[in-house]
């Protein structure tokens, strides 16, 4: 990626310009060599911003229903997580993340953490679907998008308010449906956050869609003896 490559990519997380997106994530995928990205904040858990593509929203989708995986160590750590290939050893470290992701197709996950000094923010995470080894040049500039996306989510009022606004938040459902539980469970939001996650194992469901069943009155989970 060339440097005014990179600028004109950071030019567009500056408060005058259209600011990330989507389309800015599929930007991002193309000059970073990989076939998908997503941006995740992890300020209370973790909150999917936004991804260039389906698989991109999956991998986030799947991290976050099994609590494991390497954008989740990325913004916790605050340290690259790269895995060229997830049949590799290495891939162990997440052992039912690295088999699930296989199972869509995805082989390779490079994840950037967004921090700034010791604060973490999220997670800059990007995929391809055949093993693959990052170039260190490719490395440099992932940390310089982050750097600058970091910045773009720390900034001012008007910024702040456009990067939360409902419209871009990928789990307000989630969050919506973990309430639900909690009063009709009578659990903590904790434990009722981890049912979801439970069911939505269980069942080989997205776990949007699993709280998207519960926010609507499709779906009740049955209470534990423990929590009547």
């Amino acid at each position: 990626m060339s440097g005014q490559t990179v600028a004109s990519l950071i030019e567009k997380l500056q408060p005058g310009g259209p600011g990330p997106s989507c389309r800015w994530c599929a930007q991002c995928a193309v000059l970073l060599d990989v076939d998908g990205t997503a941006v995740s904040l992890h300020f209370d858990g973790s909150q999917l911003l936004w991804h260039s593509d389906p698989d991109g929203a999956r991998l986030d989708d799947l991290q976050f229903t099994l609590g494991e995986g390497p954008g989740l160590d990325a913004a916790r750590d605050g340290a690259l997580c790269l895995v060229a290939d997830l049949s590799h050893p290495h891939g162990s470290r997440w052992p039912m993340f690295a088999a699930q992701a296989r199972e869509l197709g995805i082989r390779a996950v490079f994840a950037f953490p967004l921090r700034l000094g010791a604060l973490r923010v999220g997670a800059l995470t990007c995929h391809r679907r055949t093993p693959h080894r990052l170039a260190p040049e490719i490395v440099t500039d992932a940390l310089t998008l982050a750097d600058a996306l970091t910045l773009f989510l720390l900034g001012g009022r008007h910024t702040r308010t456009r990067v939360l606004s409902p419209a871009d938040l990928h789990r307000t459902e989630v969050h919506q449906a973990t309430g639900i539980l909690s009063v009709h469970l009578r659990v903590p939001l904790a434990s009722a956050l981890a049912r979801l996650r439970a069911h939505a194992f269980a069942t080989d469901r997205p776990i949007t869609d699993v709280a998207r069943d519960v926010v609507a009155g499709r779906l009740r989970l049955p209470r534990d003896a423990t929590s009547a």
